[in-house]
């Protein structure tokens, strides 16, 4: 017979008391977990984040996930990571830690409301890859960073984006949990838009900290245009196959280039307090590069950490040489070579018949 605190689903409401903490409402929820407002009353009191295991899922690999994500973020230490606050388990049995609680915006969102020039959206950026630097440094991968997962919030006046949900994190150095939690063959982790070329393959064990500095490509890649670089619609639509190729082998378009050529370019320049004839060109350039080496296909090109990729915004900040720079001509033959093989191979066997023919002739 299945244990009951592991395998059967359980609704938590509002008004509950899990220890400590009163819930007050939900706030969030995702792949895994459900997330409350809280109360606490004693020993301090204040309103918290409660995040607990989902009702329904597969709860045994949930929860091995779900103490791994409890765990990354007891290591971390950052101003710009939600703090772990306390961390137990329901009278049901089911885990749930609590975290300090970001009244915040995902970060496009936030830019957007605020309408933040493109230099103010580049300054707010420099301490998320701060925050993912360090963790990093613990040896604690993301691979799930999209701007819902940064949420920006007003602290002193100030805003501050906060890196939250570790939920599938990986570690590269410590076993985070005693639980088995592996990526299954097959198993595909991360949200498609947002995703690296690595984590589109059907196996995931070779993901390093790479991974997160390609993602974080990506959301500059939003902040500066508005839209993501491979279209929502078409990325959703097509087989899942189709999603996963997309992702390993198309190139997107050049910031600078998705952005002139968009459809709500007026709204796009508006939320961002410039006109629309200028936004193109202030991305054009060395913001291109930036986020194009941050995205490249090839791993080995990207920033090496995501401390290098916020120096070279800094640099741009700074109106200082950055390190990014256009790939060369051999460079983009040879990418033109590798996504034309079959093409390529034809023609060279037709010029080689035709030739043949010509000196037999």
């Amino acid at each position: 017979m299945p244990d009951p605190t592991l395998d059967q689903p359980i609704t938590v409401k509002p008004s509950a008391q899990i220890g400590p903490y009163k819930l007050l409402q939900q706030i969030g929820e995702g792949g895994m977990g459900v997330v409350y407002m809280a109360e606490q009353k004693e020993p301090v009191k204040r309103r918290v984040a409660l995040k607990i295991i989902k009702p329904g899922m597969d709860t045994r690999q949930v929860i091995a996930r779900f103490e791994a994500e409890r765990q990354a973020l007891a290591m971390m230490d950052h101003p710009n990571i939600a703090k772990v606050l306390d961390a137990g388990a329901t009278d049901s049995g089911r885990p749930y830690f609590v975290m300090e609680l970001v009244n915040g915006l995902p970060v496009t969102k936030y830019c957007d409301e605020q309408h933040l020039t493109p230099k103010e959206r580049l300054e707010l950026f420099v301490p998320i890859c701060q925050a993912v630097q360090h963790a990093h440094q613990k040896g604690i991968i993301h691979r799930d960073l999209k701007p819902s997962n940064v949420l920006v919030a007003l602290y002193d006046g100030q805003a501050v984006p906060k890196v939250i949900d570790f939920g599938v994190a990986k570690a590269t150095s410590q076993t985070l949990t005693e639980k088995t939690m592996f990526t299954q063959l097959g198993q595909v982790v991360g949200t498609l838009e947002y995703m690296s070329p690595e984590q589109a393959e059907r196996n995931q064990l070779d993901i390093d900290t790479r991974s997160d500095i390609y993602s974080l490509g990506v959301v500059l890649y939003e902040l500066l245009t508005g839209e993501t670089p491979f279209d929502r619609e078409r990325l959703r639509s097509a087989a899942f196959d189709e999603m996963l190729r997309i992702i390993r082998e198309e190139e997107p378009s050049k910031p600078s280039t998705k952005v002139s050529s968009s459809q709500s370019l007026p709204s796009i320049a508006a939320n961002r307090r410039i006109e629309p004839a200028r936004l193109g060109s202030t991305i054009r350039g060395e913001l291109d590069w930036i986020v194009l080496k941050a995205m490249e296909k090839d791993r080995a090109r990207r920033y090496e950490t995501a401390s290098k990729f916020a120096e070279d915004v800094q640099h741009y900040l700074s109106d200082e040489p950055v390190t990014a720079c256009p790939p060369s001509a051999s460079y983009r033959i040879r990418k033109f070579a590798r996504r034309n093989r079959t093409m390529i191979e034809t023609s060279a066997v037709l010029a080689i018949s035709l030739l043949g023919g010509t000196i037999i002739s």
